[in-house]
């Protein structure tokens, strides 16, 4: 690792964005050709698509055998990128060269923006760097196995023999920066946090700024770029709400009663005068802002521990998790620009007459020809991307894609075509199918903790308005506002069709989880849930007889279901009012496309001319779509959630409710440029209300900077494992030994303990990249589902470092392939003397220092 000090903390910063602006160049051609429908013609996302070309070409070929898993196969990967690129400007050079001309100060900002927010936030991890606490140990093991690894799929660090189980895309594009920008990995994770802060604001920014620039005139892609230049801190930056609700409850204000009913945990007692800062009783305030719901079961027992996560991008980026929720985040930014220009495009439209004509193989081929073999295959790379990156977003962006093409043809028509949803399924196998295949390698070894049924009923009591709105107020206000005045000029058009839809969403889910609850009915484990509840309920069930068949568990499960549905019924209906908001909003969306839609653009007395070429396509409809799909994501878990692990529902909100912000975030910015042009009034209204909040939003950042730094204590650096030097020198010093010293991937030995330890169980080869015996054995599960890896690995490692019999310790220790033995303070408060003892004489050492030691195995 090269030497520790400010100068090369800079010039690491430096590089690592250096090579992030060659990327970008590289892509520059690709993206103004493949993305021209844009008003920016994909200028704000290079940085992006430069980034996935490279390592999807790097990973692939790598997973094939046929590139090493090495800075030479990233740099062929780069060539190649470079040769496209190059072939496509000098097809185009003329016109390239005169776009970006036109669009200098375009360019210019954008690159500033990137810049700015970069170094801004390398500055900030800097403050708080440590590679320590939730994920980040995690994250780090695989960061180091990606680089430690011939080849791909990488070796997992945590179970040593078996290949890396998650979805792990992003660590490997980590890793190629690092590998190009010549930094370690302990600064690269950090680096990588300021990255994908900057990628995010740039990504927000970008978008916003081709939605409202969509169409319009010169001046108005003015007030684009300085709305671009707002989302670039509103998304990636803001907080929510909850920071100036700790600012008041730890300054006194609001009676006890309000903060018992508003009732987010740990602030619904009395207020106090204690003060807000980085230290004292508030130190993790920062933290609760993202577990804003208090869950309560349907019995009302307070949810202890597994919560719903509502987590936000400013809240990710002040934590420094490098989890694939936030790797993923740049390139969702990408994904809606993708979306958006399918939208924007005019030459799409298949006429009933070829479309009911065509085969099924024929419609294939209609389709793809009028898409075209470029954005289709850029489509399916950056959808199939999402999946390996962050798999929970791949549906949500394929359906904002497929959802943006059927709008697309609803215009282009100007009336609902029955053909319309045969389309929507053509097109999600069209895409669906590709973007498996071109990550076929990654697919063919992933494991995941989902299984049948899939999806459960959400059975507690619903979330309560009042914490969703301390979530989602900024971005709603000025969506409310844009509905409500389309609405009224829209003079009741299809009020019909919208009052069905939102009422149809609500009895959709409903009927979904009352057939979700039939069919855990017929399981043992189901059957057990639902009778624990009835139970926490008192309500009396029938008894189960004939639980081997099949009919007598769905029979029971029946009438198990009617006996419970009023509890059920009855805490929805005392508190309905989230749904009805964003059902209606559903409605309302509904309702604004077919006035919008139907036979012309501009049929509610809107400005715009009917388009005839993309320059003239209304982006409303898209920004719609955006509302759309988050009310439907925040809406779902309400009434179901995806199985895993947890038993809850905290990562189906996680993760939904994450999607979400950005989704309403770029619509909110859109909404405030859609107000001014067509609404003034209303547009004073909703930005008036939108800047306060904003400007109250930037709290969170301001005080939980300082807070962050606070925690940590030590002085400002990028490197991530700087820290030991403050606590455990001996220990940064034998890690650093290893990290220098030993090639490859031989397997280590080191104590096994609980995940989130704060004595750092898996620290050793989270920070080395060598594979031990068992790291964290509940993300095992999580990562694998039911395996019997980690019991007995966990108690094959108890008796290397504790068991009297030598043969027994060379028999493990050969089975396990070990080479290495590592006894510091942990392994020894862990096992006791006897861990050390046990090799003194024994075996060879190959490190020691004052309180660390490790040995060194041959295996047989």
């Amino acid at each position: 690792m090269p030497t520790v000090g400010p100068l090369t903390d800079i010039l690491a910063a430096l590089r690592w964005w250096a090579v992030l602006a060659l990327l970008g160049a590289a892509a520059t051609p690709l993206a103004l050709h493949l993305l021209r429908w844009l008003p920016d013609r994909g200028y704000a996302f290079v940085k992006m698509l430069g980034l996935l070309l490279v390592s999807f070409i790097f990973w692939l070929a790598s997973s094939l055998g046929l590139l090493g898993n090495n800075t030479g196969g990233i740099l062929f990967a780069l060539l190649l990128l470079l040769a496209l690129s190059a072939w496509i400007y000098r097809r185009d050079a003329a016109e390239l060269r005169g776009w970006l001309r036109q669009n200098g100060r375009y360019v210019l900002a954008t690159e500033l923006v990137f810049a700015a927010i970069f170094f801004f936030w390398a500055w900030v991890r800097a403050q708080n760097p440590a590679i320590t606490g939730t994920e980040k140990p995690m994250e780090f093991a695989f960061l180091n196995a990606v680089n430690r690894s011939a080849v791909m799929p990488p070796l997992d660090p945590w179970l040593s023999g078996f290949a890396i189980s998650y979805y792990y895309f992003g660590y490997v594009m980590t890793s190629v920066i690092a590998r190009l920008a010549l930094v370690a990995e302990p600064l690269a994770f950090n680096l990588g946090i300021a990255w994908l802060t900057a990628g995010a604001a740039v990504g927000a920014s970008g978008l916003v700024y081709n939605l409202v620039a969509a169409g319009k005139s010169l001046s108005a892609r003015r007030t684009a770029l300085a709305l671009g230049v707002v989302a670039a801190v509103a998304l990636p930056l803001a907080g929510n709400m909850q920071i100036l609700l700790e600012l008041a409850h730890a300054n006194g204000v609001g009676s006890a009663q309000f903060w018992a009913w508003l009732d987010v945990r740990d602030v619904n007692g009395p207020p106090t005068d204690e003060g807000f800062g980085s230290t004292g009783p508030r130190f993790w305030w920062w933290w609760r802002s993202s577990r804003v719901i208090h869950e309560y079961h349907l019995s009302g027992a307070p949810e202890d521990g597994l919560e719903p996560i509502a987590e936000f991008p400013a809240f990710s980026f002040l934590l420094g998790d490098m989890h694939p929720h936030v790797l993923a985040l740049p390139f969702a930014f990408l994904s809606l620009a993708v979306a958006l220009a399918w939208w924007l495009r005019t030459d799409t439209f298949i006429d009933r007459e070829p479309w009911r004509d065509r085969t099924i193989t024929g419609r294939f081929g209609l389709l793809l020809g009028k898409i075209g073999l470029p954005l289709w295959a850029l489509t399916a790379l950056i959808l199939g991307g999402l999946s390996f990156l962050n798999t929970w977003d791949v549906l949500i962006h394929l359906f904002v894609v497929v959802a943006a093409f059927v709008l697309a043809q609803w215009r282009s028509a100007g009336r609902w075509q029955p053909r319309f949803p045969a389309q929507a399924v053509y097109l999600t196998v069209l895409l669906a199918v590709p973007a498996v295949l071109l990550y076929l390698p990654f697919y063919l070894g992933f494991r995941s903790q989902a299984g049948p049924p899939f999806l459960l009923p959400m059975l507690m009591r619903p979330t309560r308005l009042a914490h969703f709105l301390i979530i989602f107020a900024m971005p709603l206000w000025p969506i409310l506002v844009l509905v409500v005045a389309l609405l009224l000029r829209a003079r009741r058009r299809a009020w019909r069709a919208g009052v069905l839809a939102a009422a149809g969403i609500i009895v959709a889910l409903s009927l979904l989880m009352v057939l979700l609850g039939l069919l855990i009915a017929g399981t043992p484990e189901g059957s057990a849930r639902i009778t624990n509840l009835a139970n926490d309920l008192g309500v009396a069930l029938p008894a189960l007889e004939g639980a081997g068949s099949v009919a007598a568990r769905l029979a029971w499960g029946l009438r198990s279901v009617l006996a419970l549905a009023p509890p059920v019924l009855g805490a929805r209906l005392a508190s309905p009012w989230l749904g009805l908001l964003l059902a209606g909003l559903i409605g309302a969306v509904v309702m604004l496309w077919i006035a919008r839609l139907n036979h012309a653009e501009g049929a509610d007395h809107d400005t715009s001319a009917p388009p005839t070429t993309s320059s003239e396509v209304n982006p409303l409809p898209f920004a719609l779509l955006l509302v759309f799909t988050a009310a439907l994501l925040t809406l779902g878990p309400e009434f179901i959630y995806l199985r895993d692990n947890f038993g809850q529902r905290l990562n189906t909100v996680f993760k939904f409710y994450y999607q979400s912000w950005v989704l309403f975030g770029v619509a909110a910015l859109f909404a405030l440029d859609h107000l001014r042009r067509v609404a003034r009034p209303a547009a004073v209204v909703a930005a008036t209300g939108y800047g306060v909040m904003l400007l109250g939003a930037l709290l969170f950042p301001a005080y939980g900077i300082s807070s962050r730094a606070a925690e940590y204590g030590g002085p400002p650096t990028l490197n991530g494992i700087a820290h030991y030097e403050l606590s455990q020198p001996d220990e940064l010093a034998a890690l650093t030994w290893l990290r220098q010293n030993v090639d490859g991937a031989p397997v280590i030995v080191e104590a096994v303990g609980g995940q989130y330890s704060p004595q750092g169980h898996g620290r050793v080869s989270a920070t080395s990249g060598l594979p031990t015996l068992l790291g964290w054995a509940g993300h095992q599960y999580q990562w694998r589902g039911s395996t019997p890896e980690p019991p007995e690995r966990e108690t094959a490692v108890e008796r290397i470092y504790t068991g009297a019999d030598w043969e027994e310790t060379h028999a493990l220790l050969d089975r396990y392939d070990v080479h290495y033995i590592y006894v510091g303070p942990l392994e020894v408060s862990t096992y006791g003397a006897q861990a050390r003892e046990k090799f003194d004489g024994r075996l060879p050492v190959a490190y020691a220092n004052d309180s660390v030691v490790i040995y060194r195995w041959s295996p047989s």
